[in-house]
């Protein structure tokens, strides 16, 4: 609560769409440190394919804003800034990886050990997310494996989906703000948006 109120979450337009990692950043600058609560959280994930595209597009254009803040020094946002360009190349990774087996064609080494690094690091995000979410003890340790198996099944459609909010947040309207609707209606159908 000390921090909340010495960093503030009121930075402006700056920091109105992904608030959570621009205060994160100015906590950091001010000495602040963050670890993991060990503990459930209980989140409304998007319930369709277009909300969790447009959820997608909102990220990439708050934490780009986060980035290019220049109130926040680059020795604060150095590895938000490289997750980020992993993040936004993943269209370009993912056309390289899937053009590869259609038409192997020979790629310059660079562009293959580049193509690799940033599927790695979009990969790793996605293992860290699920190992950090579910708890191997509430699960147990079959269930829990089989969540990390799927996650196999699950990257690509995932990286598809990214990819598609990624292209968007690049080259669409940057001043509409999507709402993701996590409500569900009392049937148990999801509620359109």
């Amino acid at each position: 609560v000390g921090a909340e109120r010495d960093v503030s979450y009121d930075h402006g337009i700056k920091g109105s769409i992904a608030e959570d990692c621009y205060f994160a950043m100015h906590a950091f600058m001010k000495g602040y440190t963050f670890n993991f609560v060990d503990g459930e959280m209980h989140e409304k994930s998007p319930f369709s394919f277009w909300d969790f595209i447009q959820q997608r597009k909102r990220w990439v254009q708050g934490i780009s804003m986060v980035v290019r803040a220049s109130e926040i020094r680059w020795k604060y946002k150095i590895m938000l800034a490289c997750s980020l360009y992993a993040w936004i190349t993943m269209p370009l990774t993912l056309t390289n990886i899937v053009t590869g087996f259609i038409f192997p064609l020979p790629v310059p080494n660079w562009l293959n050990i580049m193509a690799l690094m940033i599927s790695a690091v979009n990969i790793y995000m996605y293992i860290f997310g699920v190992i950090k979410s579910i708890s191997v003890y509430r699960l147990g340790l079959l269930k829990y494996g089989l969540c990390l198996i799927s996650l196999v099944f699950v990257i690509l459609l995932s990286a598809i989906l990214e990819s598609v909010a990624i292209i968007m947040a690049l080259f669409g309207d940057k001043k509409k703000f999507y709402v993701v609707n996590k409500d569900w209606i009392s049937d148990g159908t999801l509620q359109a948006v």
